[in-house]
């Protein structure tokens, strides 16, 4: 029982990865924060319904999601190259795999 919810985590671990480097790129292709934001809010919210959250919990789940992925996203498009950039970005995936 055990290996099978360290198997879940590791492939959601993963395909948050996967994810917020798909959403970086997409931010530096259409300079968009609120799109980026707006579709890490619907991930979060598909997986939480999927990880059987109840309905509430996985809306307000997506939404305080959603929130800090813009500021996330924003900061990332304001510091667009420069040093800042590249901080923000290590510190938010870290961040946002803990």
């Amino acid at each position: 029982m055990l290996s099978v919810i360290c198997l879940e985590v590791y492939i959601i671990f993963i395909f948050q990865i996967l994810l917020l480097v798909g959403l970086v790129k997409l931010l530096l292709t259409t300079e968009k924060p609120e799109l980026c934001a707006g579709i890490y809010a619907v991930f979060v919210f598909v997986f939480s319904l999927l990880l059987d959250a109840g309905l509430i919990a996985s809306l307000v789940g997506s939404l305080i999601s959603g929130a800090l992925a813009f500021v996330y996203f924003w900061l990332l498009d304001r510091f667009r190259d420069t040093i800042w950039f590249w901080v923000t970005l290590v510190v938010g995936l870290v961040i946002g795999l803990i």
